[in-house]
């Protein structure tokens, strides 16, 4: 009889550490709309089996990916609502919900370096814009755990086009400001997501589709858009690769939350060297299979440069108000002055991904806290 009390009092106590020691299971289910053969959902999941392992198996994630539970205008409402814990949200496809994000957004046409954006705009939402905090924690009920900015946004098309007069009424994939870039050359911008541009290219919705080189391997353009356009039309940023329900958030301990906090920076820089890495791959992949390269004539270039410059300096920043936001100036002088600054830190301390993402930990992450 004794000896049973003192078992069944041993077995409690182990219960009772383990539980203190945080050994309880949280299970994170995460969804995006990125396709199988995206480069980023590789690096989501090395993210995941990383936290997994460090945290001795009491944070697990589950990932859904290529809108196998959520599509990409479910993803909000969905983390928000419970379907998932987690998500990848795109504030472009709910361009109402989202206005902050859509705000950064309209700055793309600033991002020639995905690098260093990309240290800037998560900067700017964790660190430096209450407003873009709040559109997260208090619209969404999510904690904002990371992104990446893309590399350069070229014309991708299914015939050749060199000149201005050449765009002249084609229906081109376009959003934010690339929207207003479009019609400005005299085309026509179309409202569609990233997975549907195949899809539009081979039925001959659009002519022309807007994206990295990577995308032709990737949502395999290459087989319908065979020529390319290398005058650059900026980088999309804005947007969550990553995020969490605060409910979910709130259940994990302080040193989980550090624990992913710590392997964001990995998971971010994972992200914007593989579309800097592919970019030049698949360049080379695609021309050897036919496909052509080549910069615009010089009128288009022209175009292109002048309507980035004055977008940026005048457009971009009035668009904030019509947004919504409520502080658009304040928002603009940050991403500018950002910018610079990821800019000088990566020239002074160099660009590998080793640094880069020390980088992120010592000016971002290890500054987010964890106990609230």
């Amino acid at each position: 009889m004794r000896k049973t009390i003192l078992m069944a009092l041993s077995a409690a106590f182990l219960v009772a550490v383990l539980g203190s020691a945080g050994w309880a299971e949280t299970k994170i289910v995460y969804a995006n709309y990125l396709g199988l053969k995206h480069p980023t959902n590789p690096a989501l999941e090395r993210f995941f089996k990383r936290v997994e392992k460090q945290t001795n198996g009491s944070v697990k994630w589950e990932g859904h990916f290529a809108s196998s539970l959520l599509g990409p205008k479910d993803i909000p409402a969905g983390v928000r609502d419970g379907v998932a814990d987690a998500g990848y949200f795109v504030g472009v496809y709910v361009p109402s919900e989202m206005p902050l994000d859509n705000y950064i957004g309209d700055f793309a046409m600033m991002n020639d370096d995905a690098i260093a954006m990309t240290g800037a705009i998560n900067e700017l939402i964790l660190l430096d814009c209450e407003e873009c905090d709040e559109e997260y924690r208090k619209d969404f009920k999510t904690q904002f755990l990371g992104t990446y900015s893309l590399t350069d946004y070229y014309f991708q098309c299914k015939k050749e086009n060199h000149s201005l007069a050449d765009f002249k009424n084609k229906k081109i994939r376009g959003f934010a400001g690339w929207s207003d870039l479009i019609r400005a050359m005299g085309a026509v911008p179309v409202s569609i997501s990233a997975n549907e541009m195949y899809e539009a290219l081979e039925r001959g919705t659009i002519d022309c589709a807007t994206h990295s080189i990577t995308n032709q391997r990737t949502r395999s353009l290459g087989e319908v858009a065979h020529y390319v356009v290398l005058d650059s039309l900026g980088g999309f940023m804005g947007g969550s690769a990553i995020n969490i329900s605060l409910a979910k958030w709130k259940k994990l301990t302080p040193a989980e939350r550090t624990t992913i906090l710590k392997n964001v920076p990995e998971l971010v820089s994972d992200a914007v060297y593989n579309y800097v890495k592919l970019d030049i791959e698949v360049q080379k992949e695609m021309e050897a299979k036919g496909n052509k390269f080549y910069n615009g004539d010089a009128d288009l270039a022209k175009f292109i440069t002048d309507f980035r410059s004055d977008y940026l300096k005048n457009k971009a920043p009035a668009k904030g108000k019509k947004r919504g936001v409520k502080d658009p100036e304040k928002i603009a002088s940050s991403i500018n002055r950002l910018r610079d600054k990821w800019v000088a830190l990566l020239d002074k301390h160099g660009r590998d991904q080793k640094t880069f993402e020390k980088l992120l930990w010592d000016e971002v992450y290890s500054k987010v806290p964890v106990n609230n």
